[in-house]
């Protein structure tokens, strides 16, 4: 009986247990290791948006100077422009000193700031009277801009007896005040210094030298520019004349009459074609003859026409 028992234990020693801890381990890192991936996701979410938002954030940052670069950038032009006007009506104010000198205090009140003198007109032998102004300089630090005008003037005096021309520059300051301008510092006038010329040499035709296409595609090239381009981009005021003929159309309007071609040279770029011409003009109302230099690049348009993709006045590059 007892070795029956004893039997019966070491049988139930040797059956092999599946315990319900180890089925609960490995439940529980499977389930850390879930919690982890799902951390590491959103995680990865959270950076992610929060890249997107840094990034969303910058554009806007990036927009809103760019929109305030181009307000201020449109302001200063605006301001630029009417600074520039008021200086021309105060230029010819100053120098409208044919009146009395209670009068011509007056007439620049508008334009001086409280307390800058105006020249004294009462004793004045005769009168300067612009023929052009010209904005000669202009230089703006803060509210403050420094301006000074190429004034070209015609002289006579009082008994009209001296008559003479001449030219100076007239240096002032103007402040901007709301929108609002003022002359603050008393004008001075500065001789108009002499313009010397650099050793510089004419542009010429820098293909010069250069193999040229054939005869025939020179004469096709000529004809065309005589008989067609040429007549209506120098005479023409209509600019539906070169629209279907040039890539930018443009026109001279007929300040001057096209005459003849003096001299045209045609060499092969790739695709196109450069021609180098000189041009006989004349002038509409002098009828002062002259010339004029073009480059112009072309490309065939079928048979023997031709498309301007590009003009340049010169004979040079």
């Amino acid at each position: 009986m007892v070795s029956n028992q004893v039997k019966e234990n070491q049988e139930k020693k040797k059956i092999p247990e599946i315990p319900a801890q180890r089925s609960y381990k490995v439940f529980k890192i499977a389930l850390w290791l879930v919690i982890i991936v799902v951390f590491l996701i959103a995680l990865m979410a959270v950076v992610r948006q929060a890249r997107t938002i840094a990034r969303e954030r910058a554009l806007e940052t990036q927009v809103q100077t760019m929109s305030s670069q181009v307000k201020k950038l449109k302001e200063e032009s605006k301001q630029t422009g009417n600074i520039d006007v008021f200086g021309r009506y105060f230029v010819q104010a100053y120098y409208n000193t044919n009146q009395s000198g209670d009068d011509y205090k007056k007439s620049l009140s508008k334009y001086l700031a409280s307390g800058v003198d105006t020249p004294t007109v009462d004793n004045a032998k005769g009168t300067k009277t612009p023929a052009s102004v010209m904005l000669w300089s202009q230089d703006t630090q803060d509210k403050t801009t420094k301006l000074a005008y190429l004034v070209n003037y015609n002289y006579a005096s009082k008994d009209n007896k001296d008559q003479t021309s001449g030219a100076e520059i007239i240096h002032f300051e103007v402040v901007n005040k709301n929108g609002k301008y003022s002359v603050v510092s008393v004008p001075y006038t500065q001789y108009v210094p002499n313009f010397k010329t650099t050793n510089a040499k004419k542009a010429t035709n820098n293909l010069d030298g250069k193999e040229q296409v054939s005869a025939t595609i020179k004469e096709n090239v000529q004809d065309w520019l005589d008989k067609i381009f040429l007549p209506k981009y120098i005479d023409s005021s209509d600019i539906t004349d070169v629209q279907y003929i040039m890539k930018n159309p443009a026109l001279l309007g007929g300040s001057q009459k096209y005459k003849d071609i003096n001299k045209v040279d045609v060499y092969k770029d790739g695709s196109y074609l450069i021609a180098k011409v000189t041009v006989d003009v004349e002038d509409a109302t002098t009828q002062i003859d002259s010339t004029q230099e073009m480059t112009l690049k072309l490309r065939k348009d079928g048979g023997n026409k031709f498309y301007v993709e590009s003009l340049k006045h010169t004979l040079g590059k």
